[in-house]
């Protein structure tokens, strides 16, 4: 295949384009065009190209899909940085000549997005949107300069913002069912994993055309204090809160919020809306290997 690269070689082990290249080489593929982080992410599609292939973190994979969706050339992943949420959550956390072997045989999937509109206007998403915890543990790792440390560590950073977290009070609609109340945190996933390998469900599946909704109020602050101590310890299960699932979301009362790991101050009187896009582009899967629960 001819395949297109948008690589970020400063994320995780850093490995190179010409390591990527001898790789794809052995499997018969041809490298045509080379795209890194510090060029317009759209250069990616300048040459005819069989597959686009994101090397990187999760933002560089966020950002070859949004050029991607709508067009009819698949997305693979090569997962190079810390968390690697969409690897995981898309079958690709394998090494990468496992990955690349076995993409003449993948049977291509489709992957949905999300859009979210407030204040701040529209934005894209692949991972998640919400507010509470996540957007304050994500604010608290900036915080503490630790965007780049073991997931353990920035879940521990996660848990000390829950302690100092108060319940704020949001009105949400679920595909036209609206509730009203005090809340620790509203996420609406389209992925199971988010922030630091945070499982908040795995009903999340990016493929099904309907988000999975994360609702926690000050009774669940035991449950999610726990999870979290749970990965700290190195656990893999996911949250015990039961999703709800939804197509159209309206949320009034939002201030600080996350889309997926970018921060945004909202219009507290104003409503977000989000919606999602089925099927908005395509993507070659890894070999699928199961994490363990424990």
């Amino acid at each position: 295949m001819k395949v297109a690269l948008f690589h970020n070689e400063d994320a995780g082990d850093g490995t190179s384009v010409d390591e990527i290249r001898a790789l794809l080489e052995r499997h018969g593929h041809h490298l045509v065009q080379v795209v890194d982080k510090e060029w317009s992410a759209e250069q990616i599609l300048d040459k005819h190209t069989d597959l686009v292939v994101a090397a990187g973190g999760d933002g560089t994979v966020a950002t070859a899909a949004r050029v991607l969706a709508g067009r009819a050339i698949p997305l693979a992943i090569l997962p190079l940085g810390t968390a690697n949420n969409m690897a995981r959550s898309l079958c690709s956390e394998a090494p990468l000549d496992t990955l690349i072997e076995g993409w003449d045989h993948a049977e291509p999937q489709p992957l949905d997005l999300g859009t979210a509109r407030g204040s701040w206007g529209e934005r894209v998403f692949f991972e998640s949107i919400g507010a509470g915890l996540i957007p304050a543990g994500i604010a608290a790792a900036k915080a503490q300069q630790s965007a780049t440390s073991k997931p353990a560590d920035a879940v521990g950073i996660f848990r000390d913002a829950l302690a100092r977290l108060q319940p704020q009070r949001w009105t949400i609609a679920l595909d036209g069912l609206s509730t009203t109340g005090e809340f620790l945190m509203v996420e609406v996933l389209n992925m199971p994993s988010i922030g630091p390998n945070l499982v908040l469900t795995d009903e999340a599946n990016p493929g099904d055309g309907s988000f999975s909704v994360v609702i926690a109020t000050e009774h669940h602050r035991d449950v999610l204090d726990e999870y979290l101590r749970h990965r700290i310890d190195g656990g893999e299960r996911p949250l015990a809160l039961t999703p709800r699932h939804a197509k159209r979301i309206e949320i009034l009362g939002w201030s600080d919020v996350h889309v997926d790991d970018q921060l945004l101050r909202t219009n507290t009187s104003e409503t977000v809306s989000i919606a999602i896009e089925p099927a908005a582009l395509t993507f070659l899967p890894g070999p699928c290997l199961a994490p363990s629960r424990s």
